[in-house]
């Protein structure tokens, strides 16, 4: 799995993000209700992490330009 830093993923009203990614450790933002609220802060393996997102999607992220040419 390839997981990238700043990815948002979602399980129902829990949404979880990647806050800083290292080689051995993810540092993450566990959030409800806002994807980009305020959240609690942990650090896991990334092989503890790979197995926390089991369940949960990858939302995908909104560009700007694609805004920006609708209006």
């Amino acid at each position: 799995m390839r997981i990238y830093q700043d990815e948002i993923y979602q399980k129902g009203a829990k949404f979880i993000r990647i806050v800083k990614l290292d080689r051995y450790e993810v540092e993450y933002k566990t959030m409800i209700s806002e994807p980009k609220g305020e959240g609690v802060a942990a650090v896991a393996s990334k092989k503890e992490f790979c197995r926390l997102l089991k369940g949960m999607t990858l939302l995908v992220p909104i560009k700007k330009d694609a805004i920006q040419t609708e209006q």
